[in-house]
């Protein structure tokens, strides 16, 4: 298991959230990146082509669901949801 899959496992597993370059697509030969953030992983699945797709829900007003390519993922980080309860212990 490579590093990249252990940390979106990681987020799937503990109920963290994801931040990631996404390569939205190639326009006039160039890659058009941007940054995307998943509150929620809520699953991981192949496709019939046996691409690896990471699911969950984009952090934006509507909380809309959305699936993400694992090879068009980069720079990718793992944030812990802090319970404000956790910080008075």
């Amino acid at each position: 298991m490579t590093l990249v899959e252990k940390m979106i496992a990681t987020a799937f597993y503990r109920g963290y959230s994801l931040s990631f370059d996404y390569v939205k697509g190639i326009k006039d030969g160039e890659k058009s990146i941007q940054r995307r953030r998943l509150a929620t992983v809520s699953d991981i699945k192949h496709n019939k082509d046996d691409e690896i797709l990471v699911g969950g829900c984009i952090d934006n007003d509507s909380y809309e669901y959305r699936q993400f390519f694992l090879d068009d993922m980069s720079d990718i980080q793992v944030f812990k949801k802090i319970d404000i309860a956790e910080l008075d212990s």
